[in-house]
């Protein structure tokens, strides 16, 4: 379910690069500039401050780390805190990197992580954020910040996810936070900072 968690958060730290308009009558005109913006990037970096929250424990679990993106279709989630390790999904290979090496995943969960990857890399061409089947997607303006509510429709995110928020900062069209909550209760929350788009990053891949 944490690997499952941890793809899904990627999905989301792509897809928010600029929204406009919060009323429901401009939803298609939303759509339509956040699928162009996703189009546009080539490749992003940024930092990421995660907090876990379960109900069955005590104390939340803090964790911190960077994303890479590149197209058409790389994406890697790179922990540096509290331990360090990485997803990365290239193609249709998804693998873990840890101190003791490289372990792609295969069989059954393969096939499941394979599913979620393509939902991961239509969402960063835009192209399943015009599907209505798989997000219900309402905006709204609060406090200064633009609120992006998503309802998952597919079955293996309803699984996994009762609704997502986003919040943007309007004055950049960035993301700046978002919570994903649980079907169990729980929940998790990102803070994105230090976001770079169109650069060279082959390095650090």
């Amino acid at each position: 379910m944490k690997k499952v968690s941890i793809i899904a958060v990627s999905l989301l730290l792509v897809i928010g690069i600029v929204f406009a308009g919060t009323r429901a009558v401009e939803q298609n005109a939303i759509v339509e500039s956040v699928s162009k913006a996703c189009a546009d990037m080539k490749s992003m970096k940024c930092d990421f401050h995660q907090v876990r929250t379960v109900a069955l424990l005590d104390e939340p679990q803090v964790s911190a780390g960077r994303m890479l993106y590149k197209q058409p279709s790389a994406l890697k989630w790179i922990y540096t805190e509290p331990s360090g390790y990485s997803y990365t999904i290239k193609d249709d290979k998804i693998a873990i990197e840890t101190g003791d090496g490289v372990t792609e995943i295969g069989s059954d969960a393969g096939r499941m992580f394979q599913g979620l990857a393509g939902i991961i890399l239509g969402c960063m061409s835009g192209e399943n954020l015009k599907d209505s089947r798989m997000f219900q997607v309402s905006a709204t303006s609060q406090d200064g910040e633009w609120v992006i509510v998503l309802i998952p429709q597919r079955r293996e995110m309803k699984r996994a996810f009762s609704e997502i928020v986003m919040v943007f900062d309007p004055d950049t069209s960035l993301l700046k936070r978002m919570v994903m909550n649980d079907q169990s209760g729980g929940s998790t929350e990102i803070t994105v900072s230090n976001v770079s788009i169109n650069g060279d990053y082959e390095a650090e891949w």
